[in-house]
């Protein structure tokens, strides 16, 4: 399949309209108009052993959750990390594509997905891009919640701040949504739960009344991996393969 076709099917399931104005994913590398997808690497990033692992195993095509050039590029000359990882693709004959906020706020996307390793059920969108979800999740004591959190995301990344002792409706999003703190305290929300915060954003959230989990930015997004694969696989009817990176952990 042509990678501009795939990159289309794509768009129509995963709409761009979903993604945040700030938000620069999409097509960033196109080796050749004419370019092919026959072999597909999923991930969450473009990283070196991302692309490593594609030239060694003959991958045509990455495509991942966070955007290769997300900055504007002043440079092609390989000087700055993203323009080398952008040249070494282009060099090799690899395209890249990648689908962040509007994956996030996609239905069954990043957040949802994040729900359900959580065991919640959500009933209500918010934030920018209607990123984030909220969740009733009955009365129950907020170091109970937290440890089995942290047992089910592992303690590699995990952090909390604690504001109360019971928590009743917990809002979720994946990734790094400090920006949505507020919004979820005004909209009921006693405990948030998310991938990572600021440390600061996190001790004003808890002073201000709101608990905070964070599991950790790969851990939270990582699950929905499984979803993207899946898409890809079924749109482009070619081979794909997730690659999961290891995350480092004493």
């Amino acid at each position: 399949m042509k990678t501009a076709e795939l990159y289309k099917r794509l768009n129509d399931i995963i709409s761009p309209d979903l993604s945040c104005e700030w938000d620069n994913d999409g097509l960033s590398v196109l080796p050749y108009k004419e370019h092919e997808s026959k072999r597909i690497l999923i991930a969450l990033d473009v990283r070196a052993e991302v692309i490593d692992y594609a030239e060694k195993n003959g991958f045509d095509t990455v495509v991942t959750h966070h955007p290769l050039i997300f900055l504007p590029l002043k440079e092609l000359s390989g000087d700055t990390v993203v323009s080398e990882k952008a040249l070494r693709l282009a060099r090799a004959g690899i395209a890249a594509m990648s689908f962040h906020t509007r994956f996030d706020a996609l239905d069954g996307g990043v957040t949802d997905t994040l729900c359900k390793k959580l065991g919640f059920t959500p009933f209500a969108k918010f934030g920018e891009g209607d990123c984030a979800r909220l969740c009733n999740i009955g009365e129950q004591s907020f170091d109970r919640l937290a440890a089995r959190v942290k047992e089910i995301f592992g303690p590699a990344h995990f952090f909390a701040e604690k504001a109360t002792e019971k928590v009743h409706v917990a809002a979720v999003c994946g990734g790094a949504p400090d920006d949505e703190i507020t919004e979820a305290k005004a909209l009921g929300a006693d405990v948030f739960i998310c991938g990572e915060v600021k440390y600061h954003s996190a001790i004003d959230a808890a002073d201000n009344g709101m608990n905070v989990i964070c599991v950790g930015h790969y851990e939270s997004e990582e699950p929905a991996l499984q979803r993207l694969y899946e898409t890809v696989s079924a749109q482009s009817g070619e081979y794909a393969e997730i690659y999961g990176v290891k995350q480092y952990a004493v």
